[in-house]
């Protein structure tokens, strides 16, 4: 296998472990949503949401609205991110001379693959937001596509982009976090002389679904104000910016309001990013002819 081959294979079993991603956690996803965009002072659970989107909006294919940006959005997102921090690794490495890395170094290159992703993350995922949250008896949207000509007919790539600052922000804790503490897992397990390919998928999947459900209760306050951010009028704001915003939750709700929907979020974090990195491991030793070392243990 080239160099360039190596390369380009990070990117594309990212974009496969992203497909899997959003299928596995989309449903938990709408959940989230519509719990951080709930009133102040609303007494909705994640139970009820989910039995009321369930009973009232089409039944179980209704948790995967607004999946189409997501399952293009976060595909090429989840491609950026793997493809980058895992050559951002080998360009460190050959810096170094090592490929065992410190924990501040692991996190520096997540945080340069989530910012990188950030340019795809932002406008997917505010579609994806507005889609989930709209109106089922008077939508303002017919689909997907037709929230995006309206936002970019209207307000351009500006509008599109909503929430930058946040979501850059939330990247950069979300991906440090969730690669370096992936890594330093996959490391501490590992046997002497033991490659990433060579690893166990049951071990990946562990290791993926602890980094998940590590980084969502570091970064929620954050995904909280993106998420109010993002479906905030685009004519009469409520926020001016996210401190304003951060501000508002709090006065409202105090810290609760920085948490609203994280239950969903944690209970999904685990099958979901599992998932994801077998699917990335997976796809990546196919791609790489390295069937041999698919293990299950």
């Amino acid at each position: 296998m080239s160099q360039d081959e190596g390369f380009a294979y990070e990117f594309l079993a990212g974009c496969v472990g992203g497909f899997a991603q959003v299928f596995i956690g989309q449903p938990f996803d709408i959940v989230k949503v519509r719990l951080q965009t709930a009133a102040a002072g609303s007494k909705q659970s994640a139970i009820g949401t989910f039995l009321h989107i369930l009973r009232n909006e089409g039944g179980p294919l209704a948790f995967w609205k607004g999946s189409l940006p997501p399952l293009m959005g976060v595909g090429a997102a989840v491609s950026i991110q793997f493809g980058v921090n895992e050559n951002v690794k080998k360009l460190l490495s050959k810096y170094t001379g090592s490929d065992q890395f410190s924990f501040s170094q692991l996190f520096g290159c997540g945080v340069v693959a989530g910012l990188a992703n950030a340019i795809v993350s932002v406008p997917s995922e505010h579609i994806r937001i507005l889609m989930q949250t709209q109106s089922t008896t008077n939508p303002m949207y017919k689909g997907s596509i037709d929230c995006i000509k309206q936002i970019y007919s209207q307000y351009g790539l500006k509008g599109l982009y909503k929430g930058t600052n946040a979501t850059l922000l939330r990247e950069a804790i979300s991906f440090g976090t969730y690669f370096s503490v992936y890594a330093w897992i996959i490391q501490k397990i590992a046997q002497p002389g033991q490659t990433r390919e060579e690893l166990g998928i049951a071990k990946v999947a562990l290791a993926g679904a602890i980094a998940g459900m590590i980084l969502w209760p570091l970064c929620f306050p954050v995904d909280v104000i993106k998420t109010r951010l993002q479906t905030d009028s685009f004519t009469k704001p409520q926020y001016k910016n996210a401190i304003d915003c951060a501000r508002q939750i709090y006065a409202a709700q105090g810290l609760k309001g920085f948490v609203k929907g994280l239950g969903p979020c944690f209970v999904r974090a685990g099958p979901t990013n599992g998932g994801t990195f077998v699917a990335y491991e997976l796809t990546y030793r196919w791609l790489t002819k390295e069937k041999e070392n698919v293990k299950f243990a």
